[in-house]
């Protein structure tokens, strides 16, 4: 499968990666910066982009759908985006309705 090309984020990208970095974490101040400059290269039909700060939230049907931001030496790398089911997400809940937290 060829990628498409390297592109800016979206507002709708921009609102998720804005509420996933209200949970301060040590580097969240320049990783906020880089993600303001970032190219992204969707990598899948969920919205991932290859992002660790994880966020989550239930669709219409009640099926968790998470985020994980991956942060790695200080370099943001990429945001991955699955539901528990497997199965492709159709509507993206709104920013505000994920809990953020992260992993032990």
């Amino acid at each position: 499968m060829k990628l498409p090309d390297a592109r800016k984020v979206n507002h709708a990208e921009q609102a998720i990666l804005n509420r996933l970095l209200e949970l301060p974490f040590p580097g969240s101040d320049t990783i906020a910066e880089q993600l303001r400059k970032v190219l992204v290269v969707p990598i899948d039909d969920n919205g991932t982009l290859d992002f660790l700060i994880e966020a989550e939230a239930e669709n219409l049907y009640g099926t968790t759908i998470h985020l994980e931001l991956h942060v790695i030496d200080g370099i943001t790398r990429g945001l991955h985006v699955y539901k528990e089911d497997s199965s492709r997400v159709i509507r993206m809940p709104e920013p505000s309705e994920f809990r953020i937290f992260s992993p032990p």
